[in-house]
């Protein structure tokens, strides 16, 4: 099971009735990636949603050091590839298998049948790019205006499932673009006042309650001038 998934908006799995996301899978090409395979690079302009059923997927690019910069990490019942339909536009970043990954790839012919026989499809889609697009904002103004610590702090409370995150400090790091000592740093900052515990493969929030406080003493935007 994957305990771990960076993006901070929902799954289309959660969006759509059980047997219309069933049906959906049912009418793409299932693919099987051993771990660390490459599912798409950046630039690939082919076409179609792609469904993670089984693993996990890790959305990325290069750094300039030959480091691999996660943008986000996704699980079952999450999907990759929406630019390229409703956008005609190439895929903007390599994705990697994270374990034995499944996943089903459905062909634009595919989605627009099922779009125009149910538009629910279309509608959930549209609300889940709208709540990805969302959360990206919010994750580029923390780029530019909070301190690594809190910054780490918020994805953690987002990410934590049943009070902890399955993810190693490299995967944290990957995330932020910065070094594993860095995020090393953050943490033990956060440890201090008790809001997390690192453990090994993961990392322990305590009392969500209490680290919901802490970051909002620390996050709050000055009033928009009149």
């Amino acid at each position: 099971m994957v305990g771990l998934v960076f993006l901070e908006a929902p799954g289309l799995a959660s969006m759509l009735s059980p047997e219309m996301f069933d049906r959906l899978c049912a009418a793409g090409t299932r693919m099987s990636y051993a771990d660390g395979a490459l599912v798409q690079t950046r630039g690939d302009a082919r076409p179609g949603l792609s469904i993670i059923r089984g693993g996990a997927v890790q959305i990325g690019n290069p750094g300039h050091d030959g480091s691999f910069v996660i943008t986000s990490i996704l699980g079952p019942g999450h999907c990759f590839g929406e630019m390229t339909l409703f956008g005609d536009l190439p895929r903007t970043h390599d994705a990697i298998a994270k374990g034995a990954t499944l996943i089903d790839h459905v062909s634009p012919a595919v989605y627009e049948r099922f779009a125009e026989a149910d538009p629910t499809l279309t509608r959930a889609i549209m609300t889940m790019m709208a709540r990805r697009l969302h959360a990206l904002l919010e994750f580029t103004d923390d780029l530019r205006r909070l301190p690594l610590k809190v910054q780490v702090a918020k994805l953690l409370l987002a990410t934590a499932c049943d009070g902890r995150v399955d993810a190693t400090q490299e995967e944290v790091a990957a995330r932020f673009g910065v070094s594993r000592v860095a995020i090393g740093t953050a943490l033990r900052a956060l440890e201090r006042d008790r809001l997390v515990k690192r453990g090994y493969g993961g990392i322990d929030v305590p009392d969500g309650a209490a680290l919901a406080r802490w970051i909002e003493q620390r996050a709050v935007l000055a009033p928009i001038p009149g």
